[in-house]
């Protein structure tokens, strides 16, 4: 193939490598940018970064219609291109502070940018250099363009994926610890590359140009077959036709009809394709929060949930050269739609494996207690055990420095009790028994801490409720908590710093309530931190350090006794995740090897059995269902309909088991068309080879006829002939049968045009 046309292909692939190096990235980072910069709610977030996919599948409609019926593929390319272009110079401007632009409306206008312009050159770079080749005798070639032109787009998402992450986290600028402004910068640049190298390349291309207004006749043509179908009178219609097209014959012509019935049989079979889209999308949104649960270090280093997911672009590249149509198949080749439906079913295994390893997850996650349940989190920061006991629901031991567990508890005001020795670690307890009434609130934990005051009394102290949810990210998060009196100018203060040296201060009130303080929640970079408490007058001080890992949630308590730092205890209400992450490794292997076997496939066969005249508006309509998919994701989410992530896969995988078994019924009543053999009157290159034959030339204004012979000599080409022969041997108005050789044949074997 490369050796067959190197240059327009290489063009091709390398502007397509650039543009999903610069979206994979900027879709990689986009998530976090929402919830850290523009502090959206983790929700709001989720849905935002949805709508901006769903934006992206579903504008490839209007570059199809341009491409199709106006200006052409290689412009549509290159004008949203630019468009593209625009938006990530735009949102890259938002996440520079100095600037003074409004981050939100700047960030949102780049994204609706960047999904116009993606959007709308999707559909037209796989059909664009689908059009290089000479069809049918090209197909071989057209297949493995598709395979090379789909492992592009898995190369360039995978280095996106890499780098744009390691560059925002790895440069710090405007004071924050991560650069956004580079993140998106880098992106920009690429567009702007790939513009480069796609204008480099048009002396090479075949540029094919619209001849009509296809979409326009298609709408009308439809619209018509429907009121005249709608309309239908058996007594004076005479005969119903066989297919509701047929109505629109007599008006808009056999071929036009014929052609649609192609595209709507297409379109049907495009119907269950959506749910595939829903499941395979969820690789950055479910799957990610889904390792974010995840124990992840890896030889000594910490993998965060969102580098995850590189694996299904890697193995992509790893499995598309032993795929059917790869370079070295290990299977056999299988028709496009039979392809299909088996990369649907593995994508619903895929969800299987992600059920089962959801159920493992929520058996070692802190579960938040029901709507109208409650529980408690006892952190005990005396140096002794305490028993805990709740009236008449039952009792629990506190090891020393501990902590315990108490759910589900009935939602209702709570009579809690601790008791502790009365020598408790060397230290004579005054009074050893504690009693307070807790009103709780349903579906939090309630969060007591067990301690002592300066007088020696053991008590109890009521935090914030709190669900203790891990961070979407992964990281573990930490609060901080202070037992004690402070009083006025003491300024007690606390600083937590991790081994970056990134820090963060949290000031202690005046006057806390109940005698407890507590932080808001900080996500720190898993591994060991330094803290270091300090009161204005320096008589309260300490230090220490602790070890955070991923996914855990921690409360560090610090207890005052007699104006002294007493205690200071690390809890993990929610400890850190458990299981390895090897375990999502089966799903995602799954699902690239579903992505091939569907994906490609379906581009292969949307483009091969479109009409000519429709191809792009066909592969158009294979993107807007990807947009569909992530519409179903955003439904099924803004419902909550599901108390259990585990439950929620395995319905999304029943629904595609379902719905691949319907697409295999309708793929059987599918017929296959061949292919249309590669011709146009509009495109940029000349029919005829210098080695093209004259057979013979009819004059018009005489009876004569000149025939040519000499085959195999230059002076028989039809080049030669003309360059050779004097102008007045030629008669002016003329039939000329003509030839072109066939591959290999230097004889003129079949007749070109008349």
């Amino acid at each position: 193939m490369i050796h067959s046309h190197p240059t327009s292909i290489f063009c091709i692939i390398a502007t397509e490598f650039c543009e999903r190096f610069s979206f994979c990235g900027l879709r990689t980072i986009l998530s976090l940018y929402l919830r850290n910069v523009l502090c959206l709610h983790e929700n709001a977030a989720t849905v935002v970064y949805h709508i901006f996919i769903m934006m992206c599948y579903t504008m490839p409609l209007m570059g199809a219609i341009l491409a199709d019926n106006f200006i052409g593929r290689y412009r549509v390319i290159l004008y949203f291109s630019i468009i593209y272009l625009l938006g990530t110079v735009l949102t890259c401007c938002s996440a520079i502070p100095p600037l003074m632009l409004p981050p939100t409306t700047t960030s949102m206008i780049g994204l609706l940018l960047i999904a116009t312009g993606t959007g709308g050159i999707k559909p037209c770079v796989a059909a664009f250099g689908g059009d290089q080749f000479r069809l049918p005798e090209e197909n071989q070639l057209l297949q493995k363009f598709f395979s090379t032109f789909y492992c592009t787009v898995n190369l360039g998402g995978f280095m996106g994926m890499v780098v744009t992450p390691a560059l925002r986290r790895s440069v710090m600028c405007f004071g924050d610890d991560a650069c956004y402004a580079l993140g998106f910068g880098f992106p920009a640049l690429l567009v702007l590359i790939s513009i480069i190298i796609f204008v480099a390349g048009k002396p090479s291309y075949r540029i094919k140009q619209p001849r009509d207004n296809v979409t326009l006749k298609f709408i009308s043509c439809a619209w018509y077959a429907i009121t005249k179908r709608l309309k239908y009178n058996p007594e004076s219609d005479g005969m119903p036709r066989d297919h509701w097209l047929d109505y629109a014959v007599e008006k808009y012509g056999e071929k036009l009809v014929a052609d649609m019935k192609v595209v709507f049989s297409i379109l049907y079979l495009y119907l269950p394709v959506p749910i595939f889209w829903s499941l395979f999308d969820q690789q950055g949104s479910r799957w990610t929060f889904q390792a974010s649960r995840l124990r992840s270090e890896v030889f000594g280093v910490t993998l965060m949930p969102d580098q995850l997911q590189v694996m299904n672009p890697a193995m992509v590249l790893l499995m598309i050269p032993v795929c059917p149509g790869g370079a070295w198949p290990l299977l056999p080749d299988m028709p496009p739609l039979q392809k299909m439906f088996i990369g649907g079913m593995l994508a619903a295994l895929a969800f299987v494996s992600a059920g089962i390893l959801q159920i493992g997850i929520e058996r070692s996650t802190l579960q938040v207690p029901g709507n109208r349940q409650t529980g408690l989190v006892i952190m005990n920061t005396l140096g002794c055990q305490v028993d805990v006991a709740i009236r008449g629901e039952g009792i629990a031991s506190v090891d020393q420095h501990g902590t315990a567990l108490m759910t589900p508890l009935p939602h209702r005001m709570l009579i809690v009790t601790a008791t502790s020795p009365v020598n408790c670690a060397g230290r004579v307890m005054k009074k050893h028994v504690a009693k307070k009434e807790l009103i709780s609130v349903a579906g939090m934990f309630m969060p007591v801490v067990i301690g002592q005051n300066s007088d020696d009394q053991i008590g109890l102290y009521f935090m914030d409720p709190n669900p203790f949810v891990k961070s979407l990210t992964g990281k573990p998060k930490l609060k901080v908590v202070y037992v004690g009196e402070t009083g006025p100018n003491k300024n007690v203060s606390i600083a937590v710093e991790t081994e970056k040296r990134l820090s963060d201060i949290y000031y202690v009130s005046d006057a806390p309530v109940d005698h407890i303080g507590e932080s808001a929640y900080m996500c720190l970079q898993p591994g060991k931190f330094r803290w270091r408490a300090l009161s204005a007058d320096a008589e309260m001080s300490g230090s220490g350090e602790g070890y955070l890992r991923a996914g855990g949630v921690y409360v560090l308590c610090l207890r005052e006794r007699l104006g002294r730092l007493d205690a200071a205890v690390l809890h993990a209400p929610n400890p850190p995740n458990e299981l390895h992450l090897a375990w999502i490794v089966p799903q995602y292997l799954l699902v690239s090897v579903a992505e091939i076997m569907f994906a490609v496939s379906g581009l292969e066969f949307s483009f091969t059995q479109a009409p000519k005249s429709m191809k792009t508006i066909t592969i158009a309509a294979w993107y807007v269902s990807v947009a569909f998919g992530n519409l179903i994701v955003i439904l099924v989410a803004q419902t909550k309909i599901f108390q259990s992530r585990a439950t929620e896969f395995f319905v999304y995988a029943a629904m595609l088991g379902i719905a691949m078994l319907i697409f295999l019924r309708m793929a059987q009543d599918f017929h296959s068309r061949n292919i249309d053999a590669d011709g146009s009157s509009s495109e940029s290159r000349p029919l005829l080879h210098h080695r093209s034959k004259v057979i013979s030339v009819h004059s018009l204004s005489t009876s004569s006829t000149r025939a040519f012979g000499g085959t195999g000599s230059s002076a028989a080409s039809c080049l030669g002939v003309m360059e050779r022969a004097r102008p007045a041997a030629w008669p002016a108005r003329a039939y000329v049968h003509l030839a072109t050789p066939s591959t290999g044949e230097p004889k003129a074997t079949t007749l070109a045009q008349e």
